[in-house]
């Protein structure tokens, strides 16, 4: 055990010793060449001078400016959404002996699903559907009648971020007569 503490401490020593030779003798230089341009060089050369550099600045950010930075960088865009509509039905179309009523969204950009928005429809002001991801929806079977229709995107809050034009739409069923 003493023994690989002595060959250690003594390794230790040697390689501190061969760093210190090394570096003790590195020394930077300074002259003209042949053109007269400026050289520095760790070894000399004729008509060198032994050349110190400069110390380095050291220049400290003030931390106002580094956090103002900070919390610019951490805002995100605004989001914002272009267009939206809807596709179908359209307005005034009459729909006949249709089981289901589908309906069909544009939205540019898609639904900004980061911030948890959704799609809610309302049909005659009531929401049919809510909390929606998707474009294309159904609403179910209507019975005879006219009905507007509208949609919603929802934030988290369920706070309406836009909406689309309310449309009418009438429903036509055949008679069992």
């Amino acid at each position: 055990m003493l023994d690989a503490m002595k060959n250690s401490l003594l390794n230790s020593l040697l390689i501190f010793t061969f760093f210190y030779a090394f570096t003790a003798g590195a020394a930077l230089y300074k002259g003209l060449d042949a053109d007269g341009n400026t050289v520095y060089s760790d070894t000399p050369f004729e008509d060198a001078k032994t050349f110190t550099p400069p110390p380095i600045s050291v220049v400290d950010i003030p931390k106002e400016a580094a956090d103002k930075k900070d919390v610019e960088d951490k805002k995100p865009a605004e989001f914002k959404y272009m267009s939206f509509d809807i596709v179908s039905p359209t307005n005034n179309q009459t729909i006949h002996n249709d089981p289901d009523i589908n309906v069909s969204l544009n939205l540019k950009p898609g639904l900004n699903t980061e911030e948890n928005h959704s799609i809610w429809v309302l049909l005659d002001g009531k929401p049919v559907v809510k909390n929606a991801q998707d474009l294309s929806l159904q609403i179910g079977r209507l019975d005879r009648g006219a009905y507007s229709l509208q949609a919603q995107v929802r934030d988290a809050d369920g706070k309406a971020v836009v909406q689309t034009r309310a449309i009418l739409f009438f429903v036509k069923q055949a008679s069992a007569q």
